[in-house]
């Protein structure tokens, strides 16, 4: 075997029905070793790190001889086949996944340690288990009492096998189980995020708002206990949140209002950083503006202030639009607001060939014992913003979708996501550094720092290919319009004439540092939307799921709109209602694409003759939204999709 990953924690599954198994084969089969095999169809939901596309994983029936199967080999092949579907029906299987690759390039999912459960008298074909963790005394070495008084402080709460470490992973809901022989939980949550450290998990949750509630003896029945984890119909989770949310009781009030007083001291120790950090965000802003008009681009600065917030709030942002609307020249142009030298600002032309990131960051020549970097000077600016750590740095990808973003830049889109101490590129592995000749230039890792910036332009046409879910759920795709030409002209009338004269705002003679520039942005530790902008987003993904198992909104792109709205700088020409509106577009309207099947009640019908979009579910759903938020573009850009749909049977 050349390789394997796997996934510590549990699944939940069926037996496949024939048909649906993905390489095709019947969910019970003979191979070729005489050994009854067959395939699970996962009913779980999984961790955001395993492969979308993998909905069936294989085993074998010798490991269910500690569960009382017996495959007597010496009955027809079909009567074997018969004994092992009739016992598998009455049972939901709970398993771990390999990955194998046995020959290095095929590869598999495989089961292990399997436990089995009978199917309880509600389980339906179209069932989809929720895990929600257990905690308990037990587990965690702590009474009820201080688990509360720990989970709303936002400390550590004890450790859980079963929870994955991902922040893409959080559990809405946790359990605690009173005692070891009984069958009685209290229910905590809703939770948006969660970290994981030596002292177990902590849990975030929206305003600090914990409730709890008992747990009903009838959710507890129709569920599935196995190993800290309690499996249930996501159905009954769905009806749980709703009553956690209505009825539940909070928890811990009293640290709840000491916490509010200290974070109120906390807030005022620090109003007069935040109202420098205001002023000099204002003075860059105003700055940058008259560059744009000085380099002849017009744009709206409702559109400016939007790039600006999407750039100091991190990820990767994506400017699209038609050829020759001024893309790279902006960035250019926001470079040099910032007074950036031509060291820290990088422009790397996407070639149509690139496949993985070597085209990018170059390859370890083991022949000649040297490391040969790409040409796209990546490392050389990676390499120096370590150096120049006070230095801000960008990295312009121009054209990026001439390749495939995914291949070339994947490396990069896990990394980026990540703590900046765990931001770590890996350039070859570690055992050949001594027999490196030039690694003392080029290590076997390089941090990449929170000074570097990365953005992208693409054209939308025949030539490039379209973004990957991976891309648009880690990034800000702004799409860039240009004013009327009327206006063009007059204003830059108003250019030329105005050039020979100082510019408005006395330009400074020293760059913004990156210190400057990170005191723009606000640090949130919480997801801090309110309660209609929540409920939307959430109405909005279940539709998403309606469409497509594979689609929503998942919690990366909610603490990113949150992180966004939260960060409008003061002076913004944005209402928080228009930020949420260019959110709606941004991060959520992209991922529609694909067929009028899949899409049409979603985005609704588009009438030819009215010139209107009827019957959409999208637009009914934001109605239910406060009358401020009129969602202009978001309405413009559902009238664009539907009209697409309409002429091209998709959407482009």
């Amino acid at each position: 075997m050349y390789g394997a990953r796997k996934w510590g924690i549990s699944f939940a599954g069926v037996l496949a029905n024939d048909g649906e198994v993905s390489t095709g084969r019947n969910s019970i089969i003979i191979n070729r070793n005489n050994n009854l095999q067959f395939y699970i169809r996962i009913i779980s939901t999984p961790p955001e790190n395993f492969p979308r596309q993998v909905k069936d994983v294989c085993c074998y029936a010798e490991d269910l001889d500690n569960w009382g199967f017996y495959d007597n080999t010496s009955l027809p092949d079909y009567q074997r086949r018969e004994e092992l579907e009739e016992f598998l029906n009455r049972y939901v299987l709970f398993f771990q996944v390999e990955l194998r690759k046995p020959n290095g390039v095929s590869e598999f999912h495989i089961a292990k340690n399997i436990h089995i459960v009978k199917k309880s008298d509600s389980f339906r074909t179209d069932t989809i288990l929720e895990p929600i963790p257990i905690f308990s005394e037990e587990t965690t070495e702590r009474t009820q009492e201080v688990f509360e008084q720990q989970l709303q402080k936002n400390k550590y709460v004890g450790d859980n096998k079963q929870v994955s470490n991902s922040d893409d992973d959080t559990p809405s809901m946790i359990l605690w189980k009173h005692r070891p022989e009984q069958h009685e939980y209290t229910l905590y949550g809703e939770f948006s995020k969660h970290e994981y450290a030596n002292g177990g998990f902590r849990f975030n949750s929206y305003l600090n708002d914990i409730k709890s509630m008992n747990l009903q003896m009838d959710f507890v029945l129709e569920s599935y206990l196995h190993d800290q984890v309690l499996f249930m119909d996501s159905k009954h989770c769905e009806e749980l949140q709703k009553m956690l949310k209505g009825y539940g009781e909070p928890i811990g009030n009293s640290t709840f209002e000491t916490l509010v007083g200290e974070e109120e001291q906390e807030a005022s120790n620090i109003k007069n950083e935040e109202n420098d950090s205001d002023y000099k965000e204002a003075e860059f802003m105003e700055l940058f503006i008259n560059e744009c008009k000085r380099w002849g681009l017009y744009y709206d600065d409702k559109d400016l202030y939007n790039f600006h917030t999407a750039m100091k709030t991190g990820g990767l942002v994506v400017l699209a639009g038609m050829s020759g609307t001024g893309k790279s020249k902006l960035v250019q142009c926001y470079a040099h607001a910032l007074k950036l030298s031509k060291d820290q600002l990088l422009f790397i032309p996407v070639r149509p060939f690139w496949q993985d990131d070597a085209d990018v960051i170059g390859y370890l020549d083991t022949l000649h014992n040297v490391y040969r970097p790409g040409d796209s000077g990546l490392l050389n600016l990676l390499t120096r913003a370590n150096d120049y750590s006070d230095d801000l740095h960008i990295v312009c990808f121009d054209e990026m979708n001439l390749a495939r973003v995914e291949h070339y830049f994947s490396q990069f889109l896990s990394v980026l996501e990540l703590e900046e101490n765990k931001r770590i590129l890996h350039l070859y592995n570690d055992e050949y550094s001594s027999r490196i000749y030039n690694q003392n230039l080029f290590p076997s890792t390089l941090r990449i720092g929170s000074n570097v910036i990365f953005v992208g332009t693409v054209n939308l046409d025949e030539s490039t290919y379209h973004f990957s879910d991976k891309v648009l759920d880690r990034a800000n795709v702004i799409s860039l319009d240009i004013k009327p030409y009327s206006d063009v002209l007059t204003m830059e009338e108003e250019r030329i004439r105005e050039l020979p004269k100082p510019a408005n705002v006395t330009p400074r003679e020293n760059p913004f540092t990156f210190d400057m520039y990170k005191s723009f942005k606000r640090i949130e530790r919480e997801i801090l939307l309110n309660p209609e902008e929540s409920k939307l987003l959430w109405e909005l993904h279940k539709e998403f799921q309606n469409c497509s198992r594979n689609l929503g909104i998942g919690w990366r792109i909610i603490r990113q709109v949150s992180n966004f709205l939260n960060n409008l700088p003061s002076v913004a020409p944005l209402s928080r209602e228009e930020a949420f509106d260019i959110q709606v577009v941004q991060r959520v309207l992209t991922k529609i694409r694909g067929s009028e099947e899949q899409f049409l009640e979603l985005l609704g019908h588009y009438n030819p003759d009215t010139k209107q979009v009827e019957q959409s579910k999208f637009l009914d759903l934001l109605t239910s939204m406060p009358n401020t938020y009129e969602f202009n573009r978001t309405k413009d850009l559902i009238k664009e999709k539907s009209r697409e749909l309409r002429i091209y049977g998709h959407t482009v």
